[in-house]
């Protein structure tokens, strides 16, 4: 195991069910001696792990130890970040999304997250609306949509007056 105190466990089946062999699994993600840095500092270390199709993976480890840091790698939100770097390879269905001519907005499209907290983009509020309308080629109103989607999620109150403010 690498210096990650992360541990990766792969639930096959909630029953005693053995877990079938590796060999008969399709992989849907892989990633393979992948380590993360910001600037200098690296928050994941050669991290080797697969994620099979139709299975659950869990995530498991101490606060601050890289899980959310492996999962952003997972769909290239850290390329948001400008200190980022990826070293390694992130295989999707056996295309490494790292590659030379991957589009990332085309990735996020295929791999997308739920976090248990808020986790936006460095931008502002207003671009963190907007921004999955804009590079699906959304035709109609921004400004309207931004304000019924925060509308709906109970939120335009609070924030109508701080749309050009950091989502963070």
């Amino acid at each position: 195991m690498s210096d990650n105190e992360a541990l990766v466990r792969t639930a096959v089946s909630a029953s005693d069910t053995p877990a079938p062999d590796a060999s008969s699994l399709t992989s849907a993600l892989e990633a393979r001696s992948m380590s993360v840095h910001y600037g200098e500092f690296r928050a994941v270390k050669d991290v080797d792990l697969t994620v099979y199709d139709h299975h659950i993976t869990a995530l498991i480890g101490s606060s601050g130890c890289g899980k959310s840091t492996l999962l952003r790698s997972f769909n290239r939100m850290n390329d948001l970040v400008p200190s980022a770097r990826v070293d390694g390879a992130v295989l999707f269905h056996d295309q490494n999304i790292y590659g030379d001519g991957v589009d990332p907005v085309e990735v996020r499209r295929r791999i997308g997250m739920v976090f248990q907290k808020p986790n936006p983009f460095p931008k502002s509020i207003y671009d963190n609306v907007a921004w999955g309308a804009k590079v699906n080629g959304y035709r109609g109103d921004v400004d309207d949509l931004v304000e019924e989607a925060l509308g709906r999620a109970a939120l335009w109150d609070e924030v109508k007056d701080k749309l050009d403010q950091s989502g963070y």
